[in-house]
């Protein structure tokens, strides 16, 4: 006698003699959010709790020192002082700055490499080397344009223009395009990889020069990946440390402020209460680059 199978359970083939069929049924099958347990456990243990005792320290309900409260002191005192404006200004346009330029410097990439990876020709030389600074700790990144722009560097000893440069603002600048280039690149890599390549193709055969498809065509299909990924990436640079530790002699940004509060008379509740302002400013460019980026992903869809 076959055997036969049905939903939950498994029948074996009747033995001679006529012996009733043995019936398996199978044991009940463990909910999904089992499977996702231990990295909900290693979220809630490295980020919700963390982020829950810092808000507790910036209100006054923390531990000693940072006890008192609750209070909105230390948000009045932080948002009163011109120096923490000042360095969280700076940290908005280091950030926003270098991601700008960034994706200036990344689209051209992005869409070449999109050409070469449908034509076969996909280098991995070229891919490693791009994607090189995510690997790199924000401190080397600082020591790298040292090396190039600082006071004794390759390109301050060459030029006096260049001397010193890695210290302004233009430097940090240019050493958080360096940072940011690979957080820029792969998402905006796999964006122009689901392009069709026909449609500017059409706009081309129609008459349209390259720029006018650029603008016409192929940027407005980008577009919506582009801003995304910039609010990503200027979330990223918010909280970049190393960097502007190796590199900030003049020009303050936030990191630094909360850095400090904390290891120069461990003013536990005032560190905390800049770091939650910090965590705010790159969750806000987190929030507004995806809804901007469904604003005009609608748009050009229609």
């Amino acid at each position: 006698m076959p055997s036969s199978t049905t939903a939950g359970s498994r029948t074996e083939p009747a033995t001679g003699g006529g012996a009733a069929p043995v019936v398996r049924r199978r044991g009940p099958t463990p909910p999904a959010w089992l499977a996702a347990l231990p990295a909900l456990v290693v979220i809630g243990l490295f980020s919700a709790y963390p982020v829950v005792v810092m808000v507790a320290n910036s209100l006054g309900l923390g531990q000693p020192p940072a006890d008192g409260g609750p209070t909105l002191e230390h948000y009045a005192r932080a948002f009163g002082s011109a120096a923490v404006r000042d360095a969280l200004l700076n940290s908005l346009y280091i950030a926003v700055g270098s991601v700008l330029f960034t994706l200036c410097v990344a689209v051209p990439v992005v869409l070449r490499q999109a050409e070469d990876d449908r034509a076969g020709r996909g280098g991995a030389t070229t891919d490693a080397l791009l994607t090189l600074p995510i690997a790199l700790p924000g401190i080397i990144i600082g020591f790298f344009a040292i090396v190039l722009t600082g006071r004794t560097g390759l390109l301050g000893l060459a030029w006096d223009g260049f001397s010193g440069l890695a210290y302004t603002f233009p430097g940090l600048l240019i050493a958080y395009l360096y940072f940011s280039l690979p957080r820029v690149l792969g998402p905006l890599r796999g964006a122009a990889a689901t392009l069709d390549p026909s449609l500017p193709e059409s706009a081309r055969t129609l008459g349209a020069s390259r720029p006018r498809v650029f603008l016409t065509v192929t940027l407005p299909l980008l577009l919506p990946a582009a801003i995304e990924t910039s609010g990503t990436a200027i979330a990223v640079a918010l909280g970049g440390y190393g960097t502007v530790a190796t590199l900030s002699e003049g020009v303050r940004l936030l990191p630094l402020n909360v850095a400090n509060e904390l290891t120069t008379g461990y003013r536990l509740a005032a560190s905390s209460t800049l770091a939650v302002i910090l965590a705010a400013t790159a969750v806000l460019a987190l929030v507004l680059g995806r809804v901007l980026a469904r604003v005009v992903r609608r748009a050009v869809a229609s």
